[in-house]
């Protein structure tokens, strides 16, 4: 297909930004750090740990904050002078943690979400925390068989062909960084083979999406009989169900990575070849933590500190997620921590009004750009019909809630009646969990 001069250019500048020499650098090195004696990874983490705290100084909320002596624990020290923090405190006092009076300077990348609380927010982030992210993801790929020269396909987030376009292509080729990016937004069964077949003629080692993607094009490549086979496939972002797992790894005869991250980029753990979950003690330092913000065996509180990000480090970060502590080795020899995730993500399918399935990932992507809202919660209530129900802030307007339609209309799908509901509160489960994504319509369960 003909790629516009853009895209390429688009291809080169990732390539250049972030798998560039030195991130393959960065990723060797950590890969050989692995197996490092846990004492030594320890040493290392506490140096970096200490650069971090160096550049927070330079942001208001912790000018007056002591930096630890030289001959200080400064795990302890951390733990007894800087309070644990979460988004409402970034949403609150915006000029308090966020450098340059919260206004991001054209060279800062910026990391945005709206998470399973709704609610959306901003990161700032240096070059230099790009690069060592994508060399993160280099080591961890290499856990699933991956090497420098080998192909991968993408079926994420990425906008790679126009939503209203109805007939293939619906993916580009990035020949700089050996990728197929295919639209998830075009996954259905009309277009999976299509799909499916270019994946094959790409000669396709490694499959990169989001779980519930995956799972959608693997139920086609079954239904489909399709040949598809791969090395392994690396899944992230959404949690990854067992009956997911399965699938995948029927249609596709190889094993499912997973990866657990976000986009605070405070704590990142991959599952290696034995199916443990190892957090990585270079990218972050993790706690676990109870309602007392106090350390626990048991399931706390996800708590991390950036290692990397020196432009807006975020400090002892508490995040909605759930996890434990796994002791003892892993047989996979690695010297990194185990974890056990339970993270709260809680959310059904949606489906849009020919009943394709639509991911809750992509459902993100419409809302990480606004601003004026507290929360957002996300239903289906009949065939098609979705509501967007929006906890706003003083502020929020018609003008607000256009560009919400809007989003919803070009990042997510065309085929969805959205309507906007503001409310004053939107209620918690039962079990004291916030759904921001519910199937509401009783209809849906024909579709399974």
């Amino acid at each position: 297909m003909l790629i516009p001069a853009s895209k390429h250019a688009l291809f080169l500048f990732r390539q250049l930004v972030r798998r560039n020499p030195y991130a393959l650098q960065q990723a060797r090195g950590l890969i050989s750090r692995e197996r490092m004696p846990s004492a030594q990874l320890r040493a290392r983490q506490a140096r970096l740990l200490r650069a971090t705290l160096a550049s927070a100084a330079r942001l208001p909320r912790y000018a007056a904050l002591p930096l630890p002596p030289a001959e200080a624990d400064v795990f302890a020290w951390v733990r007894q002078h800087y309070p644990v923090i979460s988004k409402p405190d970034l949403l609150a006092e915006r000029a308090a943690y966020y450098p340059h009076g919260g206004q991001r300077r054209p060279w800062w990348p910026s990391g945005k979400t709206s998470g399973t609380s709704g609610s959306p927010l901003e990161v700032f982030r240096s070059i230099a925390s790009v690069i060592w992210e994508e060399a993160f993801q280099i080591q961890f790929w290499s856990w699933a068989g991956f090497r420098p020269g080998h192909r991968q396909a993408v079926l994420r987030g990425d906008e790679v062909a126009d939503i209203r376009q109805q007939r293939p292509p619906f993916w580009r080729w990035d020949r700089f960084g050996r990728q197929l990016f295919l639209s998830t937004r075009h996954l259905n069964q009309q277009n999976a083979r299509a799909m499916l077949d270019q994946i094959g003629s790409c000669d396709v080692a490694l499959l990169r999406a989001y779980p519930s993607s995956a799972y959608e094009l693997a139920r086609a490549a079954e239904q489909l009989n399709h040949p598809l086979r791969l090395r392994a496939v690396v899944t992230g972002s959404e949690p990854v169900y067992a009956s997911q797992r399965e699938q995948i790894e029927r249609s596709f005869g190889c094993r499912v990575f997973d990866f657990y991250g976000m986009a605070e980029r405070i704590a990142f753990a991959a599952q290696c070849e034995h199916g443990a979950y190892h957090v990585n003690p270079e990218y972050s330092w993790v706690e676990i933590l109870d309602e007392q913000d106090q350390p626990t065996d048991d399931f706390g509180f996800v708590v991390g500190t950036t290692l990397h990000n020196h432009v807006m480090p975020l400090l002892r970060y508490r995040i909605a997620d759930r996890a434990r502590w796994v002791p003892g080795d892993c047989p996979c020899g690695r010297s990194y921590p185990r974890i056990e995730l339970s993270s709260g993500k809680v959310e059904d399918q949606l489906y849009d009004l020919d009943n394709v399935a639509v991911s809750a990932s992509i459902i993100t992507f419409a809302l990480k750009s606004l601003s004026n809202i507290k929360r957002t919660q996300v239903a289906q209530v009949g065939p098609g019909q979705w509501e967007v129900r929006v906890v706003p802030e003083a502020g929020f307007g018609m003008a607000d809630e256009q560009r919400l339609l809007q989003n919803f209309r070009d990042s997510v799908s065309p085929r969805v009646d959205v309507a906007v509901r503001r409310m004053e509160q939107i209620p918690l489960q039962a079990s004291g969990k916030f759904k921001w994504v519910a199937q509401e319509w009783s209809g849906a369960k024909a579709f399974r």
